[in-house]
């Protein structure tokens, strides 16, 4: 019996040696094992005016933050470990604009680049995200509130 369970006890620790060796590994150049933290940069490259920022999951709403040309507002968080499911999304505001786009979606973004971290431009014409290679600009979310909005003022009903 004492035989059999020092066995047992050996399998379990090359097991989690390899394990951590792993982990480590693809800490490095992929998608790690074990939950890591990612982080999102947003700077606001407006020509001139500053921009409001309020950044928002299911369950955290990360408040408004107001930034100058140039500034850079940060924020980090532990993607779902189990269901590729977590999503951010932005609202953005400034003196001709009133926008919304979806900053991280695990699915697609995973986990940016190598240092774990989403750097986005915020221009008037859309988000930009520099990953390893060019920058690629996107188009704003649609404005789906505003259509719903028109459409309930034409059965003359407005309701939020």
């Amino acid at each position: 019996m004492m035989i059999l369970m020092s066995k047992f006890r050996a399998i379990v620790c090359l097991f989690l040696v390899i394990f951590v060796g792993v982990q480590f590994e693809c800490g490095e150049s992929g998608s790690p094992l074990l939950p890591t933290k990612v982080t999102v940069e947003i700077t606001n490259r407006l020509t001139d005016r500053y921009l409001a920022v309020q950044c928002k999951d299911k369950h955290h709403d990360l408040g408004v933050q107001q930034l100058n040309v140039g500034q850079t507002f940060s924020f980090n968080f532990y993607p779902n470990f189990f269901l590729t499911s977590t999503l951010y999304f932005c609202h953005f505001v400034w003196l001709e604009g009133d926008r919304y786009f979806n900053i991280y979606e695990e699915d697609i973004d995973g986990y940016c680049d190598h240092h774990h971290t989403c750097y986005w431009d915020i221009l008037a014409t859309g988000p930009c995200k520099y990953q390893p290679g060019p920058r690629r600009c996107f188009r704003w979310n649609p404005p789906a509130l505003r259509k719903r909005l028109l459409l309930e003022k034409n059965n003359n009903t407005l309701s939020m």
